[in-house]
């Protein structure tokens, strides 16, 4: 055990961003949340998209584990300020849905 370092871990799994626009990003979320539960209330789905793309934009991160809590994260603040429609009140599901979403959009995100 000696030689083993958590911070090790975090340098695994890095993951290729394929370029991507802000129109880009608003035809894979209409489809993601066409598709998954919870979705994002129509009335903020440019302001999600855009503050997406200014995240990811602004974040040279590479590594898949931070790109998924930074999603999660992004989801779990909009759910607080009531911006998801159909979200389950148990946040053990919600974290659920919101890793498979996660998932899907880092899928989206690669570079093909």
């Amino acid at each position: 055990m000696g030689s083993y370092s958590y911070s090790k871990e975090f340098n695994q799994n890095n993951v290729t961003l394929g370029e991507f626009d802000l129109e880009k990003i608003r035809k894979s979320f209409t489809r993601i949340f066409d598709s998954y539960n919870p979705k994002i209330k129509a009335e903020v789905f440019d302001s999600f998209c855009e503050d997406f793309y200014e995240l990811a934009s602004g974040m040279p991160v590479s590594n898949e584990r931070i790109w998924r809590m930074i999603i999660t994260d992004m989801l779990f603040n909009y759910d607080e300020r009531g911006y998801l429609e159909s979200a389950s009140p148990d946040n053990g599901i919600k974290r659920k849905q919101f890793a498979i979403i996660a998932n899907v959009i880092i899928g989206k995100m690669r570079k093909k």
